[in-house]
């Protein structure tokens, strides 16, 4: 009888513990299977699609750089193509270094592949991959859309050309030159990573599974014997807690698997977790850095300034973002490292650390520091332009020698006492050596007569303001310096030239130079009189302040001169 009573007592704690662990382990497969596994997959091909715009962007930079220098004159059209091609050409990324990026014009025709030169300068407009998908049309009615988008065909594995896969591409067209850039990612590749995840997390389950099974014989027979119902309960407590654990060592292996580098620090700022992103960006083992606070990274440098900064940062118990600091990497060399985080805090609202990722922005900060470096060569070019043209004129009119580069240093000196800003100084700077620029159209014998000028004279040697004009407007300034030219004739009660503007009409820079130009203009030499001399120019500036100059302008002009002593040296 006793055996029957154990029998029957068997099957149903059999089905109480083995039922709900094949039934935990069968939500577990289904999880990761099919919901698990497709969003990561989605998200790593959006993850990859979104890498190769961005990295096709960068590439596209290249065409928008040269084109600036085109148009700013520093080389030719076609060297600007030509030096764009051959840059584009060179650029190579992956972890093979072998994956690449192409240009098509929009007719289209191949302009450049580094590994099918078969089709450059071809008509590819037929062009078809092997599911007669004309892939370089459909390129380009991507780009007459939207400008931009995400092309899927068949093309070869890399330099492959005997091996044909699916692939998808990012485009993005350069509407000045009419040019198509793009590059591709291989589905392949995707598959392969997904597959490698997928192999590993049947492994996990399998082990799982045989725990579980195990796990569950092993309570039934200890139920048997002993206090079947304790025990039970005590097992499956066991359980939920080793499937949390396994839920965390999961989360965590997610989390190392990123490309930035995710950290734990306590309320000092001492690392207390951090991903192996650490090896890659700074050489330094995860275990090595815990203990450690962004300080001790940081080069000699660094740590006393942007050590103090991150301090105070952590003491504002806020969250931070964009904290960049010049790190040592193990091999010596010095890295950028952008950090982003947010503070966390116990229940009573005490602070225990922070969370937050970083990254090596130390390419990105190179490129910045280039971009300055080449804009600072273009101003200094742009500069020497200047001062070429304004010599030109003076070559023209001797007697003068000097008069722009007077009247450009005491504008400027004006226009920084009425707190002008950089970008204004700037065109100002630029016009006032340029303001006579005109006269290098005027007859010579009118700018050297010892005599007054005659009306028509007179006339023809007001045409030098739109003579300048014409002269500066097609150079691309980046303020506006030719109608500045234009305008530092013109007066404020509407009597000057060439237009009769008035004080609203007239740009203030022009108005600056008006008042510096009369000042030096009129203490100074001419071939028809003598030099009136300072106080005359003075008194002259003094009578029309108001009515027909500039009233600041004059009152800071009246100042310098004054009671800060500048004069009007000759150059």
């Amino acid at each position: 009888m006793i055996l029957p009573r154990q029998n029957s007592f068997t099957t149903p704690v059999v089905l109480r513990i083995a039922l709900p662990a094949l039934f935990t382990v069968i939500l577990f497969v289904t999880a990761i299977f099919v919901i698990i596994l497709p969003t990561l997959e989605n998200s790593l091909l959006t993850r990859k699609k979104e890498m190769i715009r961005e990295l096709t962007e960068s590439a596209w930079s290249i065409l928008d750089t040269h084109n600036d220098l085109y148009l700013k004159g520093t080389i030719s059209l076609e060297q600007a193509k030509t030096e764009a091609i051959e840059h584009v050409k060179m650029l190579r990324y992956g972890p093979e270094r072998k994956d690449y990026f192409w240009i098509n014009d929009m007719h289209p025709n191949m302009i450049m592949h580094p590994y099918r030169t078969d089709l450059n300068g071809q008509d590819i407009s037929n062009f078809m991959d092997p599911n007669g998908k004309r892939l370089f049309v459909e390129f380009v009615r991507v780009v007459e859309k939207s400008g931009e988008g995400y092309v899927d065909y068949m093309w070869q594995w890399k330099d492959d050309a005997d091996r044909i896969v699916p692939k998808i591409s990012f485009v993005k067209g350069y509407k000045p030159w009419g040019w198509i850039i793009g590059s591709g990612l291989y589905i392949n590749d995707v598959k392969q990573e997904i597959a490698a995840i997928r192999g590993k997390l049947s492994t996990i389950s399998t082990i799982i599974l045989i725990i579980v099974v195990l796990s569950a014989a092993y309570i039934i027979y200890l139920t048997i014997r002993t206090d079947r119902l304790r025990k039970r309960i005590w097992d499956e407590r066991t359980a939920l807690l080793s499937a949390l654990e396994i839920s965390e060592e999961q989360y965590r292996s997610m989390v190392e698997c990123s490309n930035d580098w995710i950290w734990e620090m306590d309320a000092d700022g001492r690392y207390t977790f951090t991903s192996p992103r650490i090896k890659h960006i700074l050489g330094i083992p995860p275990k090595e850095l815990l203990g450690k606070s962004l300080v001790d990274l940081m080069v000699t440098g660094e740590q006393e300034q942007a050590g103090k900064l991150f301090r105070e940062t952590l003491k504002a118990m806020e969250p931070f973002t964009s904290f960049e600091s010049i790190c040592r990497h193990r091999n010596g060399r010095s890295v950028v490292i952008e950090n982003n985080g947010v503070p966390f805090f116990d229940k009573n609202g005490t602070l225990l650390g922070f969370r937050g990722i970083a990254r090596d922005i130390s390419r990105r900060k190179q490129s910045e520091e280039e971009l300055w470096k080449s804009h600072s060569r273009l101003y200094k070019n742009l500069e020497e332009t200047v001062k070429s043209l304004a010599l030109t004129a003076e070559k023209r009119d001797p007697y003068t020698a000097g008069h722009q580069q007077r009247v450009e240093r005491l504008a400027t000196a004006i226009a920084k006492e009425l707190g002008l800003p950089e970008g204004q100084l700037e065109g100002l700077h630029f016009a006032a050596l340029l303001h006579d620029i005109g006269k290098i159209s005027l007859p010579s014998e009118y700018l050297a007569k010892p005599t007054a000028l005659t009306a028509d004279e007179r006339t023809i040697i007001r045409c030098h303001t739109e003579a300048g004009h014409d002269i500066l407007k097609n150079i691309h300034f980046p303020q506006p310096v030719a109608e500045i030219v234009l305008q530092h004739h013109e007066l404020l009660d509407g009597s000057g030239y060439p237009r009769g503007l008035k004080d609203e009409e007239i740009l203030l820079e022009a108005k600056i130079i008006t008042v510096a130009d009369v000042v030096e203009a009129m203490s100074s030499h001419r071939p028809y009189r003598p030099a009136l001399g300072i106080e005359a120019a003075l008194d002259e500036i003094r009578s029309g302040r108001g009515t027909i100059y500039h009233p600041q302008s004059v009152d800071a002009c009246l100042y310098l001169i004054e009671e800060k002593g500048v004069r009007l040296e000759p150059v």
